[in-house]
């Protein structure tokens, strides 16, 4: 493997931009430009999948192992175009590193993409090959209802991308697109066309519906069935294929988008009517004796949505090459044998996020998953796509897309300022091989480095000594007991475009090692209180009979298996949003009891009933505010890409990095959060200038693991049962040291490419 690391360019402009900013100038202008200097190869669609001919060789068998190349990065939106050819040189030869042989772009790229392209493929001699798409909006189909009604613009951008890959056209500025010179001719390497996007099935019925049944008869690509979906989607191929046989002598491969929605099987265990109410056939959509290249099959498979692929039992019980249960293989291999075309699986992948947004009959989930684990899941896909005889596959996607949201969560950030920071807590941003780490952030390894311009404060009063004992590494009793682990020595705080970031110093922690750092957790137990509202006298829980001069999320520390972040309940976004489905006690959270605190949670499903059985399956969630322990630094061995809370006895320090969601900030990098949900609302986000923080330590009240292990003991010397706390205890109360997180215009960050590449480079090898 190269060197997986490099320092991003800082981007330029941007501000209050939207998704639909125009960009992408002459990136480079006059680099590489003119015709293609590369073979003559043409390419043909036989039984089996991709066949191309090298200057007039023979056809041989060729076999997608790609990734999706979208056309978004930190601090912008995919519109904005603004990917550079310093970046495109960068990451076509990470990809190339990686065995991948095809690239696929959903529409047309800045100047940038197409002369790095062909840069790369003059100085290797394996191609990237390119599968190049036309984007239209969702909005605008639904809008539109009726796709006939969008004939000419859909067939514009076909012709556009044509152009573009022959390096022979000029784009006008356009809000939303690329624009500039396109003088960089790809189409030696030009696999095929993918048209279009995941189609709503609505647009899809409403299309039906709206027009007169029949097929169409095209001179290169025609329909076979009397649908209307089918009939446009054919001569919108055909127009293009045209267009490059007129202009340029020359025809590739054709094709369309389709997801297992529109997919031409029928699925009686779906509980979701839309997801099974229409069908978009790729087989209703074939070639002409005219068109040698032909056509294939385009799908975008993940395992765990719709439902269907978990609750079918077909596929649930399918048994694949490995001998084990894989409802996602066995929904391919019904695909496969039901689909006369090749079929590429043009999407696949799971999300390394930290939070999850679906649950995978086999673990294969949306989310929550490490880099590591990442890497095996989309490995194993790869393997599935291909040993149930699909014609290739793409993984989803080639980088992490800041800007994308989840349905679970995105009421809860602003949809302006989404590019601007690392919301680690959306699995849609985390699809990518290549992550991108926000510059300044804490290693969470327990290194003192990271921390030396944080905010910092240590304590005003002294620790209550206990004296109980407490063995260290060595089975001995330590002098000091556990008190060493009690008594805090400092408390800094910083933080980055992902994280806010914690860090308690300790006279001494007892131990060297275990999972638990060295801590003994039957003996001490932390607290760090955050606010960010100003509720303030808020009664502090787990019996420390404390209050907090400022606190809406309490963080306590147990041990690896026992720490968490709460929430107040009037804070808690969860309950506003959901609370209803999971049968809540709303009044609960509206007006709380003194002391209550809330397990942060995340949705996962919202409930549905299996068609076939009438089985109910109900609401589902999952507690997002567990801590786990960790290495979080890519560059270490033990490294754990969720980590969220590293000790170190070496430093005698504990670290905690929390994403800026779980604190309901909407937007850091504005200094914004969530406003009084049960009065504004969710989306009334209202400005903050500082977090309030304090630590504090005591003693549990059932040393020997009971059931009330998270309860504070009582020390009968002092007012509360806080053994220690930084800045101090006043009167019963907690103080607080008030930290004031940095904004930004433009994020800073580095590129990093994920453990999950590496198992991605080896499936990729084996199946080369």
């Amino acid at each position: 493997m190269p060197d997986r690391t490099a320092t991003a360019a800082e981007p330029t402009g941007g501000g209050e931009s939207g998704p639909d900013d125009a960009g992408g100038g002459d990136d480079g202008a006059g680099d590489d430009p003119g015709q293609s200097d590369g073979p003559d190869r043409r390419v043909r669609v036989v039984d089996d999948g991709f066949a191309v001919s090298v200057d007039g060789g023979p056809f041989e068998a060729f076999v997608p192992r790609g990734v999706n190349l979208g056309m978004a990065k930190p601090g912008r939106f995919p519109g904005e175009a603004a990917i550079t050819r310093e970046e495109y040189d960068r990451w076509l030869a990470w990809m190339g590193e990686l065995n991948v042989n095809v690239v696929r772009v959903y529409t047309v790229h800045p100047p940038a993409f197409y002369r790095a392209l062909a840069a790369y493929n003059r100085e290797h001699a394996d191609p990237i090959h390119l599968l190049h798409g036309n984007w239209i909006g969702e909005e605008l189909l639904a809008d539109a209802g009726d796709a006939f009604a969008l004939s000419a613009e859909f067939d514009r951008s076909l012709r556009q991308a044509v152009d573009v890959v022959h390096g022979a056209t000029t784009l006008d500025p356009e809000p939303g697109h690329a624009s500039g010179t396109y003088d960089a001719d790809v189409s030696d390497v030009v696999l095929g066309y993918i048209a279009g996007i995941e189609w709503p099935p609505t647009v899809v019925a409403e299309t039906n519906r709206a027009n007169d049944p029949g097929a169409y008869d095209g001179e290169y690509l025609s329909s076979t069935v009397d649908r209307p979906f089918e009939r446009w989607l054919a001569e919108r191929l055909d127009r293009a294929v045209a267009h490059e046989i007129d202009e340029y002598g020359t025809q590739r491969p054709a094709a369309f988008t389709n997801w297992v929605t529109t997919d031409p099987l029928s699925h009686p265990y779906e509980p979701f009517e839309a997801e099974d109410a229409v069908t978009v056939d790729p087989d209703a959509v074939v070639a002409t004796d005219a068109y040698d290249a032909g056509t294939f099959a385009a799908y975008h498979v993940y395992p765990y949505y719709p439902p269907l692929l978990n609750e079918t039992p077909e596929y649930a019980n399918y048994v694949d090459h490995r001998g084990e249960p894989n409802s996602y293989a066995g929904y391919l291999n019904d695909l496969v044998g039901t689909t006369d075309h090749p079929l590429v699986v043009a999407e696949f992948g799971v999300p390394d996020s930290r939070g999850i947004a679906q649950r995978h009959v086999h673990g294969r989930d949306q989310g929550r998953h490490t880099e590591n684990e990442q890497g095996e899941i989309v490995a194993a896909m790869y393997e599935d796509v291909r040993e149930v005889g699909a014609a290739g596959g793409l993984v989803f996607s080639w980088h992490d897309e800041w800007f994308k949201r989840t349905w679970n969560l995105a009421p809860v950030s602003d949809s302006n300022r989404r590019p601007e920071w690392s919301n680690v807590q959306t699995p849609e941003q985390g699809f990518g091989l290549l992550t991108f780490d926000p510059a300044n952030g804490v290693p969470l390894d327990g290194s003192e480095g990271a921390w030396t311009d944080a905010t910092a404060a240590t304590s005003a009063g002294s620790p209550v000594r206990v004296d109980d004992g407490s063995s260290g590494a060595d089975g001995a009793d330590g002098a000091d007991g556990a008190d060493g682990d009690r008594e805090l020595t400092a408390l800094r705080v910083t933080s980055d475009a992902a994280y806010l970031s914690i860090r308690l110093e300790l006279a001494d922690i007892g131990g060297t090692g275990g999972d638990g750092g060295g801590v003994d957790w039957d003996r001490t137990n932390y607290l760090v209180t955050l606010g960010l509202t100003g509720r303030s006298g808020v009664e502090l829980p787990h019996g420390v009979d404390a209050v907090s001069s400022s606190t809406d999320f309490v963080v306590r520390l147990g041990g690896p298996d026992d720490s968490r972040v709460t929430v107040h309940p009037r804070y808690d976004a969860f309950a506003y949003l959901y609370g209803a489905e999971a049968g809540l006690d709303l009044s609960a959270y509206r007006d709380p009891d003194p002391g209550a605190f809330a397990p942060l949670r995340m949705t996962i499903g919202r409930g549905y009933t299996i068609p076939p059985t009438g089985e109910r399956v109900p609401f589902q969630s999952v507690e997002t505010g567990a801590l786990r322990y960790g290495n979080g630094n890519p560059d270490s061995p033990e490294y754990d890409s969720l980590a969220d809370v590293h000790v170190s006895p070496s430093t005698d320090a504990i670290e905690i990095r929390l994403p800026w969601l779980l604190l309901n900030v909407a937007d850091p990098s504005r200094r914004r959060r969530l406003g009084d949900l049960w009065t504004d609302g969710v989306d009334a986000y209202e400005p903050f200038e500082a977090i309030d923080v304090a630590a504090a330590t005591y003693v549990p009240a059932d040393g020997e693991g009971g059931s009330d292990s998270t309860a504070a003991k009582p020390i009968d010397s002092r007012s509360t049962n806080l053994a220690h706390a930084v800045p101090g205890i006043e009167g019963g109360r907690l103080d607080t040291v008030a930290y004031v997180p940095p904004t930004w215009d433009e994020p800073a960050y580095t590129e990093r490419l994920k453990e999950s590449a590496e198992h991605l480079r080896e499936a990729f090898g084996r199946y080369d």
